[in-house]
């Protein structure tokens, strides 16, 4: 989930409770009017952070500051209006449910408790006679002033119903942040296993020829790129003298040579049955020729090591890419050349 954007959908809520503020609330309690200064300040203070969203700024004092505005806002109505008898103070479970979706719990909670720090110290004062109970309310809503008791009450019920709110709340969305981070890790996971061969966890034929086309358009920009194929000698004796498990050791070992024989720009794979592409990035003729000549060196010695006296060797064609070129025609180069050294003996590279 992208925060910025996610923070710049969710702080649309304050151009639409300062709407609220200038149009409806007067209607609900006329004496407000007077008072749509104060929403019009707050439109424009939206707007501000609004931006500053939008250009990334402000790091974590934007929505901390921003969600305190919030509640300060939210305490001036309800203080106008009657603070302890009032549907409005609703709006701070709002305010409170809609900051938790875009910072983080700690803050989050922090915000909710500010907010209801704020309703506490009204209705004390309230209470108290330090400041005038519902100012803008109906005439017998101020005619019946909160007793410390039901203020008390009030300001208990509010605070636990916010912060407790606030806390299930962000505990929800840092779970389907959680859930939606694996979400993406398991799907970068897939999208590899779909470009990788299960047997030698080098790339697959898709991927490779991908990766050419990829370099084709390279080549067009001044890059050069090589295509080795390698196309592997005496490898079908194994699987029918020692049998298809130890035909697929072989090519896991001919796997891991050519992955320590590579670069990490290079591009190994399997193309098929015995056959492996390599794509070496950046590469001219006599550079791929240096390359490819390891790759057999590397493959024999994989061969010795497996066995001696019929080993395994590497028969290897190198293309190097030309303007004009396709992925097919690269390929077909590159093939020719490893059949023509398969043709002169194996062991060797052409091209």
């Amino acid at each position: 989930m992208n925060s910025n954007r996610l923070a710049f959908g969710t702080a649309w809520v304050r151009f639409l409770l300062a709407a609220c503020g200038i149009w409806l609330v007067p209607l609900l309690y006329p004496p407000m009017t007077a008072h749509r200064w104060v929403f019009i300040a707050y439109a424009g203070v939206a707007i501000v952070e609004q931006f500053l969203i939008w250009r990334d700024i402000g790091g974590a004092w934007r929505p901390l500051l921003g969600g305190i505005l919030d509640m300060a806002l939210l305490t001036f109505i309800v203080q106008r209006v009657g603070s302890s008898r009032t549907m409005m103070v609703a709006l701070y479970f709002v305010a409170g449910i809609v900051n938790s979706l875009v910072v983080t719990p700690r803050m989050g909670l922090l915000i909710s408790s500010i907010g209801a720090s704020m309703y506490t110290s009204v209705v004390i004062m309230e209470v108290r006679g330090a400041l005038p109970f519902a100012p803008d309310g109906p005439a017998w809503l101020r005619a019946h002033r909160p007793d410390a008791v039901e203020g008390f009450t009030q300001s208990i019920l509010v605070t636990l119903l916010l912060v407790f709110g606030t806390a299930i709340v962000a505990s929800l969305v840092r779970k389907i942040n959680e859930r939606e981070v694996q979400l993406v890790v398991a799907n970068e996971r897939l999208a590899e296993l779909s470009r990788q061969d299960p047997l030698t966890k080098l790339w697959n034929r898709r991927h490779i020829l991908s990766h050419i086309e990829q370099g084709l358009a390279w080549l067009n920009r001044g890059r050069p790129m090589a295509v080795v194929m390698i196309d592997l000698d005496q490898f079908k004796r194994v699987n029918d003298l020692r049998g298809h498990l130890e035909g697929d050791l072989v090519l896991q070992n001919v796997a891991e040579a050519l992955k320590r024989s590579t670069r990490e720009v290079d591009v190994a794979g399997r193309y098929g049955g015995d056959e492996f592409v390599v794509v070496l990035a950046d590469t001219n003729q006599d550079e791929g020729r240096v390359a490819a000549n390891r790759f057999v060196a590397a493959i024999r010695e994989v061969g010795m090591k497996f066995d001696a006296q019929n080993p395994v060797t590497a028969s290897a064609g190198l293309s190097i890419a030309r303007p004009g070129d396709t992925v097919a025609s690269v390929l077909k180069r590159a093939d020719d050349f490893a059949y023509s050294a398969k043709g002169k003996g194996g062991n060797r590279l052409c091209g």
